[in-house]
């Protein structure tokens, strides 16, 4: 009988308690959910503002997504009476020089595009040059005397590619004064935007492919030492 009667005191459930346990279930597993899901990674532009010495000797390197690996390096290099001062890629990454094989590197304004269908190299690419020739020393090339122009990149990461530019002057001596890239795999960025925002906000336009020219010297190219001369002018 003392079971029977213990057995009677227990409440029944109703129609609506059942009902409000199933809710409560149902919230409890997506609230768990939530918490549990990862957040999606935010799109932004990557901007990191510096201001450094860039020397062409094959020690001055350029991290675009400060990941501690070399993304690209400046070096010299050249033949008899020529030589070059300019940018090699590393990793898989490329460079921004209007074809496909190489070359100068362009020297962009703000607001150029850089993205999908330009002309990226993995080669090394031109950025300063001289020659000694007929007697007299010229320098040439698309960065002469460069202030505040951008270098056109293209880092992988992760195996997939993306956008990103470095700003950069040539006077007395080679300054580096910040750098971007896009979060968005394949999405195309402004050179000179620091934020999506900003990007959106600005006209842009194609970069031209332009082509090298004759000045005199920029002081900025390898000012930086007799070394590097004696270096470019090794058969």
């Amino acid at each position: 009988m003392r079971k029977q009667e213990a057995a009677s005191l227990a409440p029944t459930p109703t129609s609506l308690d059942k009902k409000l346990l199933t809710y409560l279930t149902a919230i409890g597993a997506a609230c768990a959910g939530t918490i549990a899901a990862p957040p999606s990674a935010e799109a932004k532009i990557v901007y990191t503002p510096v201001n450094r010495n860039i020397l062409f000797n094959g020690k001055s390197i350029l991290d675009i997504n400060n990941d501690h690996v070399a993304d690209f390096v400046f070096t010299a290099w050249g033949l008899g009476n020529v030589g070059a001062a300019g940018v090699l890629p590393l990793n898989s990454n490329h460079v921004l020089t209007g074809v496909l094989h190489g070359y100068s590197a362009l020297a962009l304004p703000a607001g150029a595009i850089i993205g999908p269908g330009a002309g990226f190299t993995a080669q090394r690419a031109e950025m300063e040059g001289d020659c000694y020739c007929s007697g007299s020393l010229f320098y040439f090339g698309p960065w002469l005397n460069a202030d505040n122009l951008y270098l056109g990149l293209d880092i992988t990461i992760n195996g997939q590619h993306h956008f990103g530019w470095a700003r950069m002057t040539f006077a007395t001596e080679v300054t580096l004064t910040g750098y971007a890239y896009e979060t968005v795999p394949g999405k195309a960025i402004v050179a000179g935007a620091t934020t999506d925002e900003q990007a959106d906000s600005v006209q842009p336009h194609s970069p031209d492919n332009t082509s090298a020219f004759v000045g005199r010297p920029s002081l900025g190219l390898l000012a930086r030492g007799a070394a590097a001369l004696d270096l470019w002018r090794r058969d």
